[in-house]
């Protein structure tokens, strides 16, 4: 996720502040998104700022800049954001911003229209794979975290839970708020630190934990040859990531949570599939996991 400020400011100005209409807000930004934050209660400003922001002027003639927000106030009908500058990112060129827009999830009318949108795209991971070399002294460096084997006489380290997504960041914003709820420490891959390792690599060393989440969401589409019976499945990366996790932390200390109508493996038996339903059931299925597997969620 990340937050879309256009019209406002770019690179070349100095302020750390913006004023946005509320009638601007959530302009281009998909239902599923305007939902969630239509109002803005504590919890919902405490996500978004957790976001990074992409700031430009209409047209991004100078570029655009990262940044993150410091505050979000409410003023009338406008909301007055505060925000810090990403110095390390410097300026994005307006070439790149071209370039990218398509998997930015920003389109052509977008960019002639003062606005302030919330993209269900991962901001960071599309410039660290298309410009940005240097992504983990990008990141927010709450994020990163240590590698933590598991201490003597016990096999698990149940500190960490590693969790596997796609690109429904809801999901997994929703699936990291219920770890730390517990206490625990979210492993999401791309946030951690490469220190030069392959993906196979990074997903080996930071997998040293108690429990894996799988997230099972409506990504990708598929089907057997000559047929057009097509099926929402999960990204290639996700089975690969449950596949090894099993192998590595065995299957009861594997769940995965299937959003939507989502093709699953089936030729996987005893593997535990939970609906991640919009009341929030989900959270209590993984709950009886989490102690199945040795942990003591009353003590978080």
């Amino acid at each position: 996720m990340y937050n879309l400020i256009i019209g406002y400011v770019g690179p070349t100005d100095t302020e750390n502040e913006v004023v946005v209409s509320a009638s601007r807000f959530l302009e281009y930004t998909d239902s599923e998104t305007q939902m969630r934050y239509r109002s803005l209660t504590s919890d919902a400003v405490r996500e978004i700022k957790s976001f990074p922001a992409l700031l430009m002027q209409e047209n991004y003639a100078k570029g655009a800049f990262i940044a993150n927000i410091i505050n979000i106030t409410s003023s009338g009908r406008d909301y007055r954001i505060t925000f810090e500058r990403d110095e390390a990112t410097g300026v994005i060129p307006p070439n790149e911003i071209e370039r990218l827009a398509l998997e930015l999830g920003i389109n052509d009318f977008e960019f002639y229209r003062t606005h302030w949108a919330i993209k269900n795209t991962d901001l960071y991971r599309v410039f660290s794979e298309n410009i940005i070399d240097n992504t983990p002294d990008t990141e927010v460096l709450d994020f990163i975290a240590p590698n933590k084997p598991a201490v003597d006489g016990s096999k698990f380290n149940k500190d960490q839970v590693f969790i596997v997504h796609g690109h429904d960041e809801h999901a997994k914003n929703d699936v990291k708020a219920y770890v730390e709820s517990k206490g625990l420490e979210p492993i999401i891959l791309h946030l951690q630190a490469s220190g030069g390792r392959t993906i196979i690599e990074k997903i080996d060393h930071y997998s040293n934990v108690g429990f894996g989440i799988v997230l099972y969401t409506e990504c990708d589409i598929g089907a057997k040859r000559e047929s057009l019976g097509f099926k929402w499945r999960a990204r290639q990366n996700v089975v690969f990531e449950h596949g090894y996790l099993i192998a590595k932390l065995t299957r009861s200390r594997v769940a995965a949570l299937v959003k939507g109508t989502v093709e699953t493996p089936n030729d996987i038996s005893g593997v535990v599939y939970v609906s991640m339903d919009a009341a929030g059931h989900w959270k209590d299925e993984l709950d009886a996991e989490f102690r199945n597997a040795g942990f003591d969620l009353n003590a978080s």
